[in-house]
């Protein structure tokens, strides 16, 4: 907004053409240094004008006029850059035939794509999850997920289950104390979605309709990259390993009877111990620290009454826990 000086100057230019800065000085009673700001203000605005370099009167310049000066240079760049981007657009346009031929050539050739980036593999699983027509095999290794993530699958899982598309999950036997895990179970479970558990699942896997896998690669525990699988005897043997650890599996939400006294976790740990494992490959597989499977062990070993690891598998044989 102009300043009241410098509308006051405006006024007095547009009725005295040819004025000088000493005469508005005088006629509007503001100081040299006040009618000076309110020049350079209104100069800068295109509404004055003056008339020669070596003369110090001004003219007034109609408000259109000046407004055409100011914008005139950034609506001819706009333009340009309207033309750039519609240039541009026509360019992507003329590539997108080739994308989608590229795409068709690709999840017919079979072949094992890796994919590293972590935010990649998101989205590869979502374009194939919601593609999925017919079932989709999950395994999932580790501890459950947290209550907002679980709310967001858990809607995608219930839009699968009503487009009649099936879904089996095989999760580690542990998340069944992990209350979020539960309750996602619980509500997918009410709509079709089968679900059983395993003391131990090997590797994260999803099988989409037999035509796609996915499988996570884990060289090393901060691995995040997917293996994108098209080939289909690979699938297939994907397939028949998840049928057959299906077959092994219980139940997720079933409970097991004379086996009250130990939590999933601790069951899963004792079958581990039981296997001969060490505490650090316990721990990897459980998805826990050492120290917390060396509590669980602990506890085991003195409700056992049991003096070493292999005692307390005998024992717990005995007692039923395993």
């Amino acid at each position: 907004m102009l300043s009241q000086v410098s509308l006051d100057v405006y006024r007095f230019a547009v009725t005295r053409p040819g004025w000088t800065a000493a005469e508005a000085s005088e006629a509007l009673g503001y100081t040299s240094r006040m009618v000076d700001t309110a020049i350079s203000e209104l100069t800068a605005r295109c509404l004055l004008l003056q008339q020669a370099s070596d003369c110090p009167s001004y003219i007034a310049v109609s408000p259109e006029v000046a407004l055409a000066e100011l914008v005139d240079p950034d609506e001819r760049t706009l333009l340009e850059l309207r033309g750039r981007i519609n240039a541009r657009r026509r360019e992507m346009s003329a590539l997108t035939p080739a994308y989608v031929e590229a795409r068709k050539r690709l999840a017919a050739d079979p072949t094992v794509e890796v994919v590293e980036d972590k935010e990649k593999v998101q989205r590869v699983l979502i374009e194939y999850g919601r593609s999925a027509t017919d079932r989709v095999l999950i395994a999932r290794p580790g501890p459950g997920a947290n209550a907002d993530i679980h709310e967001e699958s858990v809607e995608k899982d219930l839009d699968l289950l009503r487009s009649g598309v099936r879904r089996q999950t095989l999760y580690h036997a542990s998340t069944r104390d992990h209350v979020p895990t539960r309750k996602a179970v619980e509500t997918i479970t009410a709509a079709g979605g089968q679900f059983r558990a395993l003391p131990y699942v090997p590797l994260r896997t999803l099988i989409f309709d037999e035509k796609v896998a996915v499988v996570a690669r884990d060289l090393h525990p901060g691995d995040v990259a997917g293996l994108v699988v098209r080939d289909p005897n690979l699938i297939r043997i994907f397939g028949l390993l998840f049928e057959f650890a299906w077959g092994l599996a219980e139940p997720f939400l079933t409970d097991n009877p004379g086996r009250e006294d130990l939590t999933s976790t601790q069951r899963a740990v004792l079958t581990a111990l039981a296997a001969g494992l060490s505490d650090e490959a316990i721990a990897r597989r459980l998805g826990i620290s050492v120290r917390t499977c060396r509590r669980h062990i602990a506890w085991m070993l003195e409700e056992l009454g049991a003096e070493s690891r292999f005692q307390a598998g005998i024992k717990a044989h005995k007692a039923g826990w395993i």
